[in-house]
């Protein structure tokens, strides 16, 4: 699971945080044509337009968060799992290098269709990604990257996050092969409307996790963003998210601070994992 949720999971979380044209004060260049009230935004023209509006969409980010559906379908049996629960990301003084993330989920349901409660929590900073898990009451922090060392979490093959957002066009450009995406069709993401998405195929050596053969990101064209995302994993698995709710620089309640940090609670078990150099 943790696999899942540092990877597919958040290709929309931390997307969708640092593309918020909320966010945004600057005026942007090249935008798609501006609708009249109540009619839909006109879609960019290429998948180049909407990159670099994405880029501009990310400038004055400070905090985010939204509810969230994670879907992961299995290849073989078609069996499909969904988790719910919510996402919060703190960027100080904007600086990508500075975020902090946490996903924590409250239920899920099996492949019968059968839900229960399940809690479950994911937070990252300073280069750690804890685990959570309430059942067990153990909390598993893991380094990910030599200590001293600072970590975007979102900067593509980077951080645990592979997304597009909060970086240069140019990088994504040069990481992935870029294209405007048809309308989502997945069960999930159907009822979407007012999207446009991006089709992104990891280039090689890229540094992109390698288990990912590709993922498409839809973003609202009135908000920028990101709204669904579906990942395609080698040997066939799924992964949809759908963000709603979303509030973009609308500050941080108590509960969603909660989310961010990574101690573990009094009592828990703890298992500490210091970064390990990957064997050549």
């Amino acid at each position: 699971m943790t696999r899942a949720v540092t990877a597919a999971l958040a290709l929309a979380m931390l997307g969708c945080a640092a593309a918020q044209q909320g966010a945004s004060t600057k005026p942007a260049q090249h935008e798609a044509p501006v609708a009249a009230s109540g009619d839909a935004p006109k879609p960019f023209a290429s998948s180049d337009a909407l990159l670099e509006a994405l880029e501009r969409a990310t400038d004055g980010l400070r905090d985010f968060r939204a509810a969230v559906i994670y879907d992961r379908t299995d290849a073989i049996t078609g069996d499909r799992e969904r988790r719910t629960g919510r996402i919060v990301l703190e960027q100080p003084q904007g600086d990508g290098t500075k975020r902090r993330f946490g996903i924590a989920f409250d239920q899920f349901i099996d492949a019968s269709g059968h839900a229960s409660p399940q809690v479950q929590r994911f937070a990252f900073g300073d280069g750690w990604l804890s685990e959570f898990d309430d059942a067990r009451k153990q909390c598993i922090e893991r380094q990910l990257v030599p200590e001293g060392t600072r970590l975007d979490p979102l900067r593509l093959g980077e951080g645990p996050m592979p997304l597009p957002v909060g970086q240069r066009a140019e990088d994504v450009r040069r990481r992935f092969t870029v294209s405007l995406a048809p309308a989502p069709d997945a069960a999930l993401l159907k009822r979407l409307e007012g999207v446009q998405g991006l089709v992104l195929v990891p280039k090689p050596g890229s540094g992109v996790d390698e288990d990912f053969t590709e993922v498409r990101v839809w973003y609202d064209l009135r908000t920028f963003a990101p709204v669904g995302v579906v990942a395609t994993m080698k040997g066939g698995d799924v992964k949809t998210v759908l963000l709603r709710e979303v509030r973009v620089n609308d500050g941080l309640d108590d509960a969603a601070r909660a989310m961010l940090d990574r101690a573990a609670p009094a009592g828990w078990q703890r298992d500490v994992r210091p970064y390990r150099k990957s064997a050549p």
